[in-house]
């Protein structure tokens, strides 16, 4: 099926974005990466009669390197944080998994912010920047705000941004000594993950968990925080059975749908699977990390 008629904006700010889609608010679609909704499109299941293109707006594709944290445009690639050395130095953990992503014409022209604000169920960021505590700027026609990314999604496509407003940042602090995170996907043989999940852990002097995160991806409608799996960690050392007590509760915690990547009880058994190895690989991370600063 080919592309439907559409009228075609090139806003050169994002005040002047903000405005457009303000004003056609349940017809026109931002066009940052295109990777998703340009296919979309061909098939037919989105029609916008106006596609605001945001890729020419100036400096909205960085990563710049601040005092206590990175800031990530919202245009910038995934290629750009594969191969940025600032995203090697501080959060090694995405420049490892960015290779896996898709393949090398998505990571080209796929965009940080398009895949955020796109709210793909079936992809990799969302559970990592969440495991981190990302924040995302947002702007609108008049002023803007910050919000953690976790408050974002709402659903399948789904977030809680107004038609008018746009996410311009990512902000990540940078983290401590003690910190260990593990992101492991499960592809079924596609380029889009069947399974994601993610766990980060800071630790004390004893190895215990002083904090933890469990984040989950393409078994929900939205990346799904697991909560109980956290509490079950912290305060602990790594033991099997407390991995294994955590993955758990996170299979359970899930809604997995069946398709043509596995059947509902497959993937929880795959959810319970990758969480009990992340676990492990975080504790072991944030060990190695705080042997390396003492």
């Amino acid at each position: 099926m080919g592309l439907r008629d559409f009228e075609y904006i090139e806003p050169q700010t994002v005040k002047k974005a903000c405005k457009v889609l303000s004003k056609y608010p349940e017809e026109a679609f931002t066009y940052a990466g295109g990777t998703s909704l340009l296919l979309l499109m061909k098939q037919g299941i989105v029609r916008p009669k106006y596609l605001v293109n945001i890729k020419r707006i100036p400096k909205l594709r960085y990563i710049e390197n601040d005092t206590e944290s990175v800031r990530i445009g919202a245009l910038t690639t995934h290629h750009d944080l594969e191969v940025s050395p600032v995203i090697q130095q501080f959060f090694p953990m995405i420049t490892e998994i960015e290779p896996q992503i898709a393949n090398i014409r998505v990571r080209s022209t796929g965009t940080v912010g398009g895949n955020l604000g796109f709210a793909e169920p079936l992809t990799d960021l969302p559970p990592i920047f969440i495991a981190l505590d990302a924040r995302i700027k947002i702007e609108t026609p008049t002023d803007g705000r910050m919000m953690l990314l976790e408050e974002l999604f709402v659903g399948y496509y789904e977030t809680c941004l107004e038609a008018s407003e746009l996410i311009t940042e990512v902000q990540i602090d940078k983290t401590p000594a003690n910190f260990g995170l593990k992101y492991i996907r499960f592809s079924a043989g596609s380029d889009k993950p069947a399974v994601g999940s993610a766990v980060a852990v800071w630790i004390d002097s004893g190895g215990r968990a002083e904090d933890a995160r469990v984040v989950l991806g393409c078994v929900a409608p939205t990346p799904l925080r697991v909560r109980e799996a956290e509490e079950v960690l912290k305060g602990k050392e790594f033991q099997l059975e407390l991995a294994e007590q955590a993955a758990e509760i996170a299979a359970r915690a899930c809604s997995p749908l069946s398709d043509i990547r596995g059947s509902e009880e497959y993937k929880r058994a795959i959810v319970k699977v990758l969480t009990r190895q992340a676990i492990e690989e975080a504790f072991n991370r944030a060990a190695a990390n705080r042997a390396d600063q003492q």
